[in-house]
């Protein structure tokens, strides 16, 4: 019975060798592959943003690709955001690159001290700003934007504020949209996912806990009936899952949604990856260009996730 019994344990560990081997051996694969396709079809600044992520690359490679979008008038342009071709500062551009310069953990204070000048050129006596001025429609755009409008409002308001607050700026306009946001926020909490992604921002960096505590209550009371949220798997349309609210273990947001939830969409992100090595999107963007460039930026997203939760 002994060495029977030996002999099963002996084969048991040798199983359990083989699956963490071929286990590793996909990942690594999923690795390879989405990297290639970063490298064959994606912009500067994601192939920056890998190399910084996986390859040990200093941050401050990715801030210099950053202040190549800067305009004369102080914003960020030509194309920042994919689906919108125009050389025109925008407010949505300055968001992104704030965002890029957050996900390469790169701060620099002056610089984003100027994107702050323009952001206040460009905002209402409340402090808020639009996606985009009016120019944005003069180029090439895709055609969801079309159905915004140039009114200011929380969204990207929020989500500028947490990314300035990230920076370790202090300017008036700061202060004022800060509050104002708040305010706005918690008097009538939108019931939209992308400006609860934006709010989530602004309670990860806002220096008060207090109403950063307040803010993700709000956030885990409306999220649930939220549009454009997706809770489950498998996600089969255009939203936000739990993974962008919660797009690393140490998220504030992270506390909102079970084990469950997260292992089931990583899970579902892993098979999401196509042949040719990247993710798909899931919108008609204006051109080929867009189209490869988000799926380069998504790919990207993509790899953070599954390498924050250990998966990569």
């Amino acid at each position: 019975m002994g060495l029977k019994r030996s002999l099963l344990l002996l084969k048991d560990s040798f199983l359990f060798i083989h699956t963490m081997m071929e286990g590793k051996k996909i990942m690594k694969e999923i690795l390879t592959n989405a990297h290639k396709f970063i490298l064959t079809n994606a912009r500067l600044l994601e192939r920056r943003l890998f190399e910084v992520h996986f390859e040990g690359l200093s941050p401050n490679y990715v801030g210099r690709v950053v202040c190549a979008y800067q305009n004369s008038d102080g914003g960020l342009g030509h194309g920042l955001e994919p689906d919108v071709r125009c050389p025109e500062s925008q407010p949505l551009f300055v968001s992104q690159g704030l965002e890029a310069l957050e996900e390469a953990g790169y701060r620099d204070i002056e610089f984003a001290t100027s994107l702050c000048d323009y952001i206040e050129s460009v905002s209402d006596s409340k402090g808020l700003v639009p996606f985009f001025m009016e120019s944005a429609y003069q180029s090439p755009i895709a055609s969801h934007w079309n159905e915004m409008t140039v009114t200011p409002g929380l969204n990207p308001t929020m989500n500028i504020c947490g990314l300035l607050h990230y920076q370790g700026v202090q300017h008036e306009w700061l202060t004022l949209a800060t509050e104002t946001c708040c305010n706005m926020f918690f008097k009538n909490p939108p019931l939209e996912a992308h400006t609860l992604h934006c709010a989530s921002r602004l309670a990860e960096y806002i220096p008060d806990k207090k109403i950063a505590m307040n803010l993700l209550d709000v956030i885990e009371k409306s999220l649930s009936q939220a549009n454009f949220f997706i809770p489950g798997t498998p996600v089969e349309t255009y939203g936000l899952t739990p993974l962008h609210f919660a797009h690393k273990p140490d998220s504030i947001c992270r506390q909102l949604f079970t084990q469950s939830q997260i292992d089931s969409h990583l899970e579902d992100l892993v098979k999401k990856q196509l042949p040719d090595g990247g993710w798909p999107i899931w919108w008609e963007p204006p051109g080929l260009a867009s189209e490869l460039e988000w799926r380069g930026r998504w790919t990207l997203d993509a790899l953070f996730r599954l390498s924050s939760y250990g998966v990569l």
